[in-house]
């Protein structure tokens, strides 16, 4: 019986700019840290653009610049936050972290390819299907009608790690 659990998202965020992270502020980088910290230890296994999407809203902005970036991956590097790959994207992990995932997480924004490979094989090892109505079964779990190519691509991704 696949386990389900409820998403919980990480939203205590302590205030950082934009021009604070720029300039090096000692206060707004340390908040920073710790963001990036809760956020991760709260939603792992995190997506890279799931954790973007939080850190837009802790900025209070729509998008974050590459130079914003830059220092935010150094921050993760220096906080030991682990990464493993997801195909199209970085998944983290807390620096303490197991890596065992034995439920799914329900009920939260993210899109199909922003949920991590760990999560997903549980839902297609209890589902017992193969191709398309596999995908078209997952896509339904999630509240999702169309199968894009992207995620036709990250489902067929997951399908084949689940065959190993």
């Amino acid at each position: 019986m696949l386990k389900e659990i409820k998403y919980i998202k990480f939203n205590n965020y302590k205030p950082i700019t934009l021009d604070g992270i720029y300039k090096g502020d000692s206060v707004t980088l340390s908040n920073l840290d710790f963001n990036i910290n809760e956020i991760v230890n709260t939603e792992a296994p995190i997506t890279l653009n799931t954790l973007k999407a939080r850190l837009r809203e802790a900025f209070n902005v729509k998008k974050i610049s590459q130079k914003a970036l830059d220092i935010i991956y150094d921050r993760i590097v220096r906080l030991g936050i682990i990464c493993t790959d997801n195909l199209y994207d970085m998944v983290y992990w807390p620096k303490s972290c197991v890596f065992k995932v034995d439920a799914l997480r329900i009920n939260s924004d993210r899109q199909i390819y922003d949920v991590p490979n760990q999560e997903l094989k549980l839902l297609v090892a209890e589902l017992n299907l193969a191709g398309e109505e596999l995908y078209r079964k997952i896509l339904e779990y999630f509240g999702y009608e169309v199968l894009t190519e992207k995620a036709r691509v990250y489902l067929e991704y997951i399908e084949d790690i689940c065959k190993d």
